[in-house]
């Protein structure tokens, strides 16, 4: 996402909504990129993104409910929810993937992650056809619905680099794309 971000070229745009489509993750010494994305689309749109100031998975569903019942923090779901034009990317379930250094997940939780799911998109694990692999940490996690990918107009998954295979194929596999962005060797693979 940070290099479409930085290869934006300004334009006179009006009424762009920018919405940040997941939770944000908490006490990161990892550079997600989140300020430096948003601020290259809030420069080129001349918007203010909108960003979700709660953390990427809530510790239970009960706490997570409660928070995304606020009028404000329902107010950008909803905007992620209506949006025409849907930029993502996936994660891997490798040992260094972020989420899994970043204290979320017990060394047991990272094992069965590792053998049930291809891979992250948007933070909600699937498995190999596209499908939600734990339906308990999807209710924790902060981010937009995939059946809601699906409903953009345009969902574009932005992923490249041959250890992301596995789970760009899980997001194909699940129609949460409509358009690709990879790199040659991925394509190659995926044909």
């Amino acid at each position: 996402m940070v290099s479409v971000a930085r290869q934006l070229i300004p334009n006179d745009r009006k009424n762009v909504q920018v919405v940040y489509l997941k939770g944000t993750v908490a006490n990161s010494t990892h550079n997600n990129y989140v300020v430096e994305v948003t601020k290259c689309f809030n420069k080129c749109y001349h918007t203010q993104a909108q960003i979700l100031p709660l953390p990427l998975i809530f510790e239970n569903k009960q706490i997570k409910e409660m928070v995304i019942k606020d009028k404000f923090i329902n107010e950008i779901l909803d905007t992620g929810k209506r949006t025409s034009m849907a930029l993502f990317t996936v994660e891997t379930t490798e040992q260094d993937a972020t989420l899994f250094e970043l204290g979320y997940f017990n060394d047991q939780q990272i094992k069965t992650l590792q053998e049930k799911a291809a891979g992250g998109l948007v933070s909600r694990f699937i498995d190999e056809r596209g499908k939600i692999v734990d339906d308990q940490l999807n209710d924790r996690t902060v981010a937009i619905a995939l059946d809601d990918l699906k409903q953009a107009r345009e969902s574009v998954l932005i992923a490249g680099g041959m250890n992301k295979l596995k789970v760009i194929k899980a997001a194909l596999a699940g129609k949460y794309a409509n358009v690709l962005v990879t790199d040659s060797l991925v394509a190659q693979h995926l044909l």
